[in-house]
């Protein structure tokens, strides 16, 4: 399985026999690398004063974040990596000067401000610039140089945010996976994390199991788009690598920005290239930026029935049964803790968060269910269903209902509610009409 990697408030690099690698000493909160040097610089004109002689003689960078802010966990991070540096000096230098500070000095609550990048010359000398920069929802920051703001562009605020995400950074980077990001406009970073996967035998998915059968067919499409066909590797053991890429996703599919770039390879051959979003919704794009619905021409519910088994046991009860029979199998199964069974209720597309929700974006996938949840299980101790009405006069598209219902629901820690009765709205849906009504989601407002 792939690997899972420690949380830790310190990066933790990876082997440091490995040579040339990018390493993160514990004792010193660096990053480093033996063989990486920066790269030629073109910057001939930057708005950012002496910005060549900084770029020349800066020979280590270190990040410190507001104290205050949600990044205050996190101790001071020591760049000396040549390519790492290279990066965050050139973003540095196409900064352009901002002349209308509105957006600036408007910053949401999300926002943190009193950060600090340390630049230390070749000679000791060192240069302070503060930085703040607001959710990606808002994508706005700023660097305060010399008594003056600049814009470096929101991915310099992203590719510094990261180094809270990320727990490796290999900048020695294969050439051929290089040239295969570079040939669609992807700046491959580092790498974030490597591990084998064992790919299913197949691509249907079998009622309340685990819907990698989904995950892997949903890229595969994104990777045929590009020539890459994993197909033929079904039932066997690949190697996968995941990329930490320098550009945003595509426009359509903001607030979310952050992709990493997934590279199946088998022997020393890529067999598939992929976009990923990493947590919470891990589905992105083709390498090209298309969608699965640009390269398939299919909405998802016309797409995913190819990938469903109608002939599963539990897949044909299901199809058979009303809406509300649905919702009672999905509480009996909460409340004697049947998972297969009240995830079967599910609608596939509902499933899917559970591949990346809650996720260590080190890792590429969850590995099941429960590493979706805090304490790596359901928090419900009973799930008692009260009542159940259906709703009417409401729009939630076409082929859905919705219905209302009460449970008294009784916690093992009382985290965000108290137990007892509690109302829910449940919407159903036909994602295929071979598997008849599932959940598509369950909300405490209509």
């Amino acid at each position: 399985m792939f690997k899972k990697i420690l949380h830790m408030m310190i990066i933790i690099g990876i082997v440091a026999g490995f040579a040339g690698c990018s390493q993160v000493s514990n004792d010193e909160n660096t990053i480093t690398n033996q063989t990486a040097q920066k790269e030629a610089n073109e910057i001939t004109d930057s708005a950012v004063p002496d910005f060549e002689k900084i770029y020349n003689n800066t020979v280590e960078i270190e990040v410190n974040f507001d104290p205050n802010g949600m990044y205050r966990d996190f101790q001071t991070i020591k760049i000396k990596d040549g390519k790492m540096l290279s990066a965050i000096l050139t973003m540095i230098g196409k900064s352009q000067i901002i002349t209308d500070e509105s957006k600036t000095n408007n910053m949401s609550g999300m926002a943190t401000r009193e950060n600090r990048l340390i630049l230390a010359a070749r000679d000791g000398s060192k240069k302070e610039i503060k930085f703040a920069f607001d959710d990606p929802a808002f994508a706005v920051g700023y660097l305060a140089i010399d008594e003056a703001k600049y814009d470096p562009g929101f991915s310099f605020f992203r590719y510094i945010k990261d180094f809270t995400e990320y727990q490796q950074f290999d900048t020695n980077i294969n050439y051929a996976v290089m040239d295969l990001f570079g040939k669609y406009n992807w700046t491959v970073d580092y790498k974030v994390n490597s591990g084998n996967e064992t790919l299913p035998s197949d691509l249907k998915h079998e009622a309340g199991e685990f819907p990698v059968e989904i995950y892997w067919a949903y890229n595969n499409e994104l990777s045929k788009n590009i020539g890459l066909d994993y197909t033929g590797y079904l039932g066997k053991e690949v190697q996968v690598d995941i990329y930490r890429l320098r550009e945003p996703l595509p426009d359509y599919m903001h607030p979310r920005m952050n992709a990493r770039g997934i590279v199946l390879k088998h022997g020393d051959e890529i067999i598939g290239a992929y976009i990923d979003a990493g947590r919470h919704n891990s589905f992105a794009c083709s390498l090209d930026r298309k969608s699965l619905q640009d390269i398939t021409g299919k909405e998802w519910d016309e797409w995913v029935t190819d990938h469903i088994n109608y002939n599963n046991e539990l897949e044909t009860k299901l199809s058979k049964m009303k809406p509300e029979e649905v919702i009672r199998q999905y509480y009996d199964a909460m409340n004697s803790h049947d998972q297969k069974m009240q995830f079967a209720c599910m609608t596939r597309q509902n499933l899917c968060n559970y591949l990346s929700s809650n996720m260590d974006n080190n890792r590429l996938i969850n590995q099941g269910f429960n590493d979706v949840f805090i304490d790596g299980e359901q928090n419900v101790k009973s799930a008692k269903l009260l009542d159940v009405q259906e709703m009417s006069g409401i729009d939630n598209g076409s082929g859905t209902v919705e219905y209302a219902v009460t449970v008294d629901y009784q916690f093992k820690k009382e985290i965000t509610s108290a137990s007892g009765e509690q109302p829910r709205f449940i919407i159903l849906k036909k994602e295929s009409d071979q598997s008849g009504w599932r959940i598509q989601s369950e909300g405490t407002g209509p």
